[in-house]
């Protein structure tokens, strides 16, 4: 039996994975299909409900599986097949390659020169990143990436455009690297720990959002949030980058909606509550936060709640209907369930937290390691106790929104 295991996912859940198995003597490898592990939480300001900084815990688990000597880090990867049974497993995982090689020193010189602009997906799309680029400051693996997708250079006509090439010092930029490699390795387990993403709240028209540039995701509010956002921590309005005087969090954005999802997401009530907190501590004067049901069922999450309440955030049980601008900033109508009126309220932004979804290559994947979905779409369970829990594959070992089962 091999002592290695796969980790699938380099979010928090897979890193703490890998560190809690060669912890207890195990070696592994670990594949991330981004350009740095570390995540959702990565790209945080604080966790509920201690306020503390998200990097601040996360970096130093990153720092430390990039240095572990029996942890494989694999970025830019994806498991392609699996075959064999429990404790035999021979798994493929192909390998797009960075094009900058160890040499890098991340002065940052190539990143000025490069021509090709793009929309930086670890800043939720609200600010910008170039074809040659380090996705977050305490990325892991350090070096640089080059997106080849969108960089000028387009095999085989390498050197349209040889600017990064140019401004390395180093001579850390290798354009003649192979497109990928291909990696086999033999393990004994494997861990599924791919995390999750959001619906898309375009869907739903009603809203406004990517209609009004004034609505916004919970992810995106969070990087105005952070120091190290493309604001500086400043809650700023994109429509016009002045301070908003009244901000409306809404809750339950397509999650518990036959239309889209059933499930609750389950910690959407607590970053949401958390936003409306700083949101008070960075001096907005009307909070609002709009829910269906406050789910504040972990340790200190109730007394958050409650404290939140008493810094003056009001709480307003209801559905809106509509968000459209109305000259003066947002109007939201809605119902307010607990009293069955029809209400309208004007604000200056819309915070929505939308549906946590299973990843979209998923159901691939699960087709990969020949294990079901359940009827949410993420992996299916399963009960196993005594013998079967210590002898059978690790499969049905999965994060669903960064929870151990």
């Amino acid at each position: 039996m091999s002592d290695r295991v796969l980790v699938i996912g380099g979010g928090i859940a897979g890193i703490q994975a890998a560190l809690d198995l060669v912890e207890s003597g195990a070696k592994v490898t670990l594949v991330e299909k981004g350009a740095t592990i570390g995540g959702k939480m990565a790209v945080l300001d604080k966790n509920f409900p201690t306020l503390d900084c998200s990097i601040c815990i996360e970096a130093p688990k990153m720092s430390e599986v990039g240095q572990h000597p029996n942890i494989e880090l694999l970025r830019l990867a994806q498991v392609e097949a699996v075959e064999g049974e429990a404790g035999a497993f021979t798994v493929t995982i192909r390998q797009r390659a960075d094009f900058v090689t160890d040499l890098c020193t991340r002065c940052a010189e190539c990143v000025p020169v490069c021509p090709v602009l793009l929309p930086n997906e670890y800043e939720a799309g609200i600010a910008s990143r170039k074809a040659i680029y380090t996705p977050i400051p305490q990325a892991v693996p350090g070096p640089y990436v080059i997106d080849l997708e969108h960089c000028l250079n387009e095999p085989p006509n390498y050197f349209p455009c040889d600017r990064c090439y140019q401004a390395c010092s180093p001579g850390a930029i290798d354009f003649f690297m192979p497109l990928e490699r291909v990696v086999r390795r033999e393990v004994a387990a494997i861990i599924v720990a791919t995390g999750f993403e959001m619906l898309d709240p375009s869907l739903m028209p009603e809203l406004g959002y990517g209609r009004h540039p004034d609505v916004l995701t919970s992810l995106e509010f969070e990087r105005l949030l952070t120091s190290a956002g493309p604001t500086g921590g400043e809650i700023v309005c994109p429509s016009d980058g002045r301070h908003p005087h009244s901000i409306l969090f809404v809750l339950c954005v397509g999650s518990r909606d036959r239309r889209f999802f059933r499930h609750c997401s389950r910690f959407c009530c607590m970053y949401s509550i958390k936003h409306a907190f700083q949101a008070v501590d960075h001096g907005v004067a009307d909070v609002r936060v709009m829910y269906m049901d406050v789910r504040a069922y972990g340790k200190g999450f109730d007394a958050f709640f409650h404290r939140t309440r008493e810094r003056g955030v009001q709480f307003i049980r209801g559905r809106p209907a509509l968000v459209q601008p109305n000259g003066r900033g947002l109007e939201v109508r809605f119902e307010d369930t607990a009293t069955g009126s029809l209400e309208t309220m004007t604000v200056d932004m819309v915070v929505l937290a939308p549906a946590v979804r299973p990843p979209q290559d998923l159901r691939q994947l699960a087709q990969v390691l020949k294990v079901d979905v359940d009827e949410d779409g993420f992996l299916a369970a399963r009960e196993m106790r005594g013998w079967a829990h210590r002898h059978l594959p690790a499969w049905h070992l999965r994060c669903r929104v960064c929870h151990w089962p």
